[in-house]
């Protein structure tokens, strides 16, 4: 068994090999010969020599940063931007996914919003609100002269119906971040009762009533699903926002080419002076890593998201180029079906936890651009718990959990992904690789996008790859995501833990930050203990954009923030 120093020293000798397949000095052939002989298994050195050898570049070129900065912003012109995905529901309430958000974030807005940096809150909709003192009542004052994309004005009524609808939504994708809100009583104890306490005494004005009190509730009205929406627009078909954006936003839509791009262009009756600088954004759909890289640099695009955290260092190199490694609160994990056996057994999920070797991982897959994950919350977020140490590779205990799981032997295994994904091509690999060490033999399953949600949504899988972003600045929301079964049954695994349950809808409860966070460190000590889900890595966002790019912004929360994006010309 390797020791930490074997590792290190492997993973060093690993760089310097990448680093020659990137410059050309060796070929594929060379490269996996070569990686095998530091121990790395044949398949895990293909999917390498894929991600890393793929139009290497020619030489190691100093990443060229020099921007005027005291150049004045220059309006007009359009953003085409590359992406792996495509959407599949632009409805701010029923959606499920980074692919619609993102995007959608750019035409409606909330009452209040996200800060660039992630760290606080800002008006939005709404100027200005007042709390009442046993915090039950919140009253919002909406901004002035505020009005939809097609001219006509916001009014308090809108802001009741978008929010009504958000907490009614009979599919309760996200009403979890609203369950403070007053109700009335329900004769179903699965499902929530109709919404009260939501008033508009004018045009100006939302009064919202809360059953009890709810630490993250401002900073649930700033998440996508409290997007406010045109009640003119929406109310005689609701479904058609999974098609069309409508709101008050920078942008709106122009047109979707199901599968190929979306298309958003400049919001004529925006209310921020001046913006958005853009006249349009597209983003269009290419699924190959490598397609998308080659158009970026051909000049097809100005800017490409989805980009293999392997390819950094290349794309550093071209001086054409800007890699932007973007501040973020992304979690990669390998979700796991606790239903059904042999992952319903906890000592058959901590071997695969103690049999990972996320360092090898990070080194191998992400080139090193990536921290270890030691719990489910993102490194760095309010209320990680940075003590907590994780599961450091060690192939000993993870034969020593399998041996007491009701598969002492090892056990077939399938993780889905999406098709086309060269990184999740090595991820599998390497995976593959080190799990064999325990006698679980892992077979890669790589589906289209569609397959893949209709797996995960469906619990038809039994390992898959998986990850999150914070969606608001409060714990609560992936604490929800995570542990709650009426939210998504607990990021799809089906893990039901009493004690995690009853902590996580304390932790909204409470109001004393320091009680907030025992509470949220207590979950995730449990989390840990049972495992249901393998915990990987955090990386930053990744887009790289063309020396023409100015302003570019990819908050921490995730969406890209356009409105002050330009093009030198």
């Amino acid at each position: 068994m390797m020791n930490e120093s074997d590792i290190s020293i492997r993973n060093d000798a690993l760089g310097a090999l990448r680093k020659d397949l990137f410059e050309g000095s060796i070929d594929r052939r060379g490269f996996i010969r070569r990686a095998a002989a530091l121990g790395v298994a044949a398949p895990a050195a293909a999917a390498m020599s894929r991600v890393y050898g793929t139009n290497a570049a020619p030489a190691v070129r100093t990443l060229s940063s020099a921007r005027s900065q005291d150049t004045a912003p220059t309006p007009g012109g359009t953003l085409r931007m590359g992406r792996a995905l495509d959407s599949d529901n632009l409805d701010p309430v029923t959606n499920d996914g980074n692919v619609n958000i993102w995007v959608f974030m750019n035409v409606y807005d909330q009452l209040l919003k996200v800060a660039d940096d992630g760290s606080a809150l800002e008006p939005g909709l709404a100027e200005s609100w007042e709390i009442s003192d046993d915090g039950l009542t919140y009253t919002f004052h909406l901004r002035q002269g505020v009005k939809f994309s097609d001219g006509t004005p916001l009014k308090a009524s809108d802001v009741l119906y978008s929010l009504t609808r958000a907490a009614n939504d009979p599919a309760q994708t996200w009403t979890f971040t609203l369950t403070a809100l007053k109700r009335a009583a329900s004769t179903d104890p699965n499902t929530p009762g109709e919404v009260q306490g939501i008033t508009a005494p004018d045009d100006n004005t939302v009064v919202i009533e809360l059953a009890q009190p709810w630490a993250p509730f401002l900073s649930d009205l700033a998440m996508f699903n409290c997007s406010i929406v045109s009640e003119a627009f929406t109310s005689p078909d609701p479904t058609k926002l999974t098609q069309e954006m409508f709101g008050t936003g920078p942008f709106m839509q122009q047109a979707w080419d199901k599968g190929v791009s979306i298309t958003l262009v400049k919001n004529p009756n925006y209310w921020e002076a001046d913006l958005p600088l853009l006249d349009s954004v597209v983003l269009s759909v290419i699924p190959d890593d490598n397609a998308r890289i080659l158009q970026l640099q051909g000049g097809d695009f100005e800017a490409i998201y989805d980009v293999p955290a392997a390819r950094v260092q290349e794309l550093q190199g071209d001086s054409n180029l800007v890699v932007n490694l973007m501040p973020s609160t992304f979690s990669q994990y390998v979700t796991l079906n606790n239903r059904e056996a042999p992952l319903n057994d906890v000592n058959a999920r901590l071997a695969l936890q103690y049999a990972t070797d996320k360092q090898t991982v990070i080194q191998v897959v992400l080139n090193g651009v990536g921290t270890e994950a030691t719990t489910f919350m993102p490194k760095g977020a309010q209320y990680w718990d940075a003590d907590l140490p994780g599961f450091p590779f060690d192939l000993a205990k993870a034969k020593d959990y399998l041996s007491k799981s009701a598969t002492p032997d090892g056990f077939e295994l399938a993780v889905t992904y999406v098709s086309g994904d060269a990184q999740a091509d090595a991820l599998g690999a390497v995976l593959k690789d080190m799990w064999s060490q325990i006698g679980v033999n892992l077979t890669l399953n790589p589906v289209e996008q569609s397959v893949n949600t209709d797996s995960y949504r469906q619990h038809t899988f039994q390992a898959m790859f998986n990850s999150w972003t914070n969606d608001i600045i409060d714990p609560d929301e992936l604490v929800a995501y995570a542990v709650l079964p009426e939210s998504s049954e607990a990021f799809q695994t089906g893990w039901a833990n009493v004690q995690a349950v009853d902590l996580a809808r304390q932790g909204a409860a409470e109001t004393d930050s320091d009680k907030r966070q025992q509470i949220y460190y207590q979950i995730q000590e449990l989390y840990n203990a049972d495992s249901p889900m393998i915990l990987l890595y955090n990386t930053p966002y990744i887009d790289v954009t063309t020396t023409k790019v100015h302003d570019f912004l990819q908050i921490p929360t995730g969406p890209w923030i356009f409105k002050k994006t330009w093009l030198e010309q």
